[in-house]
């Protein structure tokens, strides 16, 4: 009877621990990138990197940069990033791109909004998405857009 109560209530535990948690976070570098739980698909750990599978995107991550791999309740790190950055700038609507790569816009959930593949110069209109605040990568640089 004692051991069936002390299971119960580890799984009460568990549980309820399981619910609260969101996210996933994945901390390196000196970046935070979460993913919305409900879009994670996969986690797969490879020769140097941890991939992340979601229902919008694939991210890999160099092992040897990885700080922490976690849960958490709310993605927190968007109030960390920078406005602008170097090759990124937001200005009336408008991100100005300097230089080419692949262009991801998450929302403030951590859900893709938006995938692109640029090439230098682009000017990437966000009138069309809703208010919001969002994230904007590109190579190494993140940002955080207000909208």
């Amino acid at each position: 009877m004692k051991t069936k109560n002390i299971l119960a209530a580890m799984l009460l535990m568990i549980g309820t621990s399981l619910m609260a948690e969101n996210y996933l976070t994945v901390t390196y570098g000196g970046t935070t990138d979460n993913f919305s739980l409900p879009t994670v698909q996969r986690v797969t750990f490879l020769d140097d990197y941890v991939k992340v599978t979601t229902t919008e995107c694939e991210a890999l991550f160099p092992i040897s940069i990885i700080e922490k791999i976690s849960f958490t309740d709310s993605p927190d790190a968007i109030n960390a990033l920078p406005e602008q950055a170097e090759n990124l700038t937001f200005k009336n609507g408008t991100l100005a791109v300097k230089g080419d790569g692949l262009l991801c816009i998450y929302g403030s959930n951590g859900a893709l909004v938006n995938i692109a593949n640029v090439k230098e110069g682009a000017n990437i209109s966000l009138k069309n998405l809703p208010a919001g605040v969002y994230v904007v990568r590109m190579g190494d640089k993140t940002i955080k857009v207000r909208k």
